[in-house]
């Protein structure tokens, strides 16, 4: 089974494979310098890219159609636009160089509070 760790591991070296492959024609759009994957400049992308990625889930899973009688798509589809909000968020960790401790420990500090907060009705 793989955890955090691995994930970061996988999705950088996606990213390596991609930024390889596409850099040029990228540089053409944004005249940038290539240093590197995971540089800065990769961040707004990704970000942009994640944010879509939550906008197809969503429309996949028709859960905010309330106008609709269309059903979800299939869970395969709906699984599948889940795993690519999960490949930018993993990608964005990267180029924020976030380690899979840090994340963890994060993730549990705000899932502490979280709870605290329904407790006291917030």
């Amino acid at each position: 089974m793989l955890d955090l760790t691995d994930l970061f591991k996988l999705q950088n070296d996606l990213d390596t494979l991609i930024v390889d492959k596409n850099y040029n024609k990228y540089n053409l759009l944004y005249k940038l310098e290539k240093t590197g994957t995971n540089d800065k400049y990769f961040l707004l992308p990704r970000i942009t890219a994640l944010f879509t990625e939550v906008a197809e889930f969503a429309n996949a899973t028709r859960c905010f159609k309330y106008w609709s009688n269309k059903p979800p798509e299939s869970l395969e589809r709906e699984l599948d636009e889940y795993v690519d909000i999960l490949h930018f968020w993993l990608s964005i960790g990267n180029v924020m160089e976030f380690s899979s401790t840090q994340v963890e420990a994060a993730y549990l500090k705000k899932y502490e509070e979280n709870k605290k907060r329904q407790s006291e009705n917030y």
